[in-house]
């Protein structure tokens, strides 16, 4: 059973996480099609470095940390039986399967229509290829990401998060008997990069897994609570390295191994952000429209990423860094507009899109 307080605190992770992932897919400043690339790759040191430091150090801890959300989350009031399970498959299909179709469907489409559309036909650049080259396989594989990205790149997450859901009954199993092993296992493979399969990735079973296995041990996820301050602490350095060794041929093994320091840090930030009263209220109302950001996302950023480094003049010294710093900020509050509206008008509708969210 998850506790007012932790439930407070875990509420308060799910809108700063979901800008995180904005700021991931915002981190480019390039742009490819098949005849042209928009955008500048001469970037200066300030621009580069806030750039690594929010989107690949700070932002990164995201998906981590919302797998760790989702273990723990289906473990937290499960005891393992076959009735069990088979009723949380059924929840899980409502909550992921359903807008993982939807939202895979709704960009298939769009990538096709856009070639009936010269002007914007240019920013889906493999809708051209899909209606003349693919096959019924490669559409499925496409619809579904069997063995590349889904079309909705940013929905890999949701398939991982479905797969791991089916290979509960193996990881029951596993983190009752060898769950040590087990994680420096996985630990080992995410670090070097050797994981052998495509999904689910060894992030996200390495964190579901560990989120899995508080649950099971009746942890509160906040149980780490007393490293918080150590962890928090050591975190600073750790960001500083990452930024300063990017490029670094050991820049993996510093950077996977401080997520998991990062992400303990975190959760006792909530602890800290809880006692605020109306901040932490104001965070937590916005986290209701947490997953219709992240599903509706792109491609309105990557098309507003497009038009702007298409239209906007890019030569000024800082323009590249204002534009990565604001372009996210916008999709966010439209899409925040737009999950109001929606609520408002058809709120059935959203809820199935949004998985009952």
């Amino acid at each position: 059973m998850i506790g007012q307080d932790s439930s407070r605190r875990l509420n308060l992770l799910r809108f700063p996480a979901i800008i995180g992932i904005l700021y991931i897919h915002a981190f480019g400043t390039t742009i490819s099609f098949t005849n042209t690339t928009l955008g500048r790759a001469d970037n200066d040191a300030l621009t580069d470095g806030l750039r690594i430091l929010i989107s690949q150090c700070l932002a990164r801890i995201a998906v981590p940390l919302f797998f760790l959300l989702s273990g723990y989350l289906f473990f937290a009031n499960f005891r393992w039986s076959p009735q069990g399970y088979l009723r949380k498959i059924y929840r899980r299909a409502q909550s992921l399967l359903i807008p993982y179709l939807f939202w895979n469907s709704l960009m298939l489409i769009m990538t096709l229509l856009s070639q009936t559309i010269p002007v914007i036909g240019p920013y889906f650049p493999e809708g051209a290829l899909m209606l003349g080259k693919y096959s019924p396989y490669e559409y499925t594989n496409a619809l579904l990401g069997l063995s590349r990205y889904p079309i909705a790149y940013h929905m890999w997450f949701i398939r991982d998060l479905i797969c791991l859901v089916l290979l509960v009954p193996i990881l029951v199993v596993v983190l009752r008997f060898a769950a040590l092993p087990f994680f420096l296992l996985v630990y080992y493979c995410w670090v070097r990069e050797s994981w052998p399969v495509l999904t689910p990735g060894a992030v996200g079973v390495l964190f579901f897994s560990a989120g899995a296995f508080c649950a099971t041990k009746k942890k509160s996820l906040f149980c780490l609570d007393r490293f918080g301050p150590a962890a928090l602490l050591a975190s600073l350095p750790i960001i500083m390295a990452d930024v300063i060794y990017y490029s670094a041929w050991f820049h993996r093994y510093l950077h996977r191994t401080g997520l998991i320091i990062e992400v303990i840090a975190v959760l006792y930030i909530t602890k800290i952000v809880a006692r605020q009263d109306r901040l932490s209220e104001n965070i937590t109302a916005l986290g209701g429209a947490s997953f219709f950001v992240y599903a509706a996302h792109e491609p309105l950023l990557g098309l507003l990423r497009t038009l702007t480094y298409q239209y906007l003049p890019l030569n000024g010294p800082y323009t590249i860094l204002l534009l990565y710093l604001i372009t996210p900020m916008i999709v966010v509050f439209t899409l925040l507009l737009a999950h109001k509206i929606l609520s408002k008008t058809c709120p059935y509708p959203l809820s199935i899109i949004t998985g009952g969210r």
